[in-house]
């Protein structure tokens, strides 16, 4: 599902000609989102914070129950645009690493649709990094939203 970025999360920080460059994954999938494994790519020793967003199918919407949410993307470009919001979120924040994850197709009430995860030396620079970075996915991607209700869906942030 997720690519990883351009460093081995093993090196984790440990020698010297690995230890100060990013981990970023970015990726898009069609299948339920491991939180945990992710935010584990990005952990590193030289980083003292790990900041995670989750973003989750809630009901209710606006006073209607929803049954679940369905999300297309322009998957070529979503995923170039991940990967340019990712390294512009460490190069603007310091960060170790990055996740930018989000999935496609059904996501039931409760489940994630995307995750954000930002490492750092300091809790500061990783808090800025995730807020910075989910608000640009959500202004800037080729993902859409579709919420479905009971006898009726609609497309969120979709003008026209």
């Amino acid at each position: 599902m997720p690519r990883r970025g351009d460093r081995d999360p093993a090196a984790r920080g440990g020698d010297a000609a690995g230890m100060n460059d990013p981990v970023i994954v970015t990726g898009l999938g069609d299948g339920p989102l491991d939180v945990v494994s992710l935010i584990k790519q990005i952990w590193r020793t030289d980083c003292g914070a790990v900041v995670t967003f989750e973003g989750t199918t809630r009901s209710p919407s606006e006073g209607r129950a929803v049954e679940r949410l369905e999300y297309e993307a322009y998957e070529e470009r979503a995923s170039k645009q991940l990967r340019a919001l990712a390294e512009e979120a460490v190069e603007r924040f310091g960060l170790g690493g990055v996740v930018a994850v989000h999935r496609t197709g059904v996501v039931p009430v409760g489940e994630p649709s995307v995750v954000v995860a930002c490492a750092a030396a300091h809790r500061g620079e990783a808090f800025e990094g995730a807020r910075w970075l989910i608000d640009r996915i959500k202004a800037d991607a080729a993902i859409w939203k579709k919420e479905i209700f009971a006898g009726g869906e609609r497309w969120v942030g979709v003008d026209g």
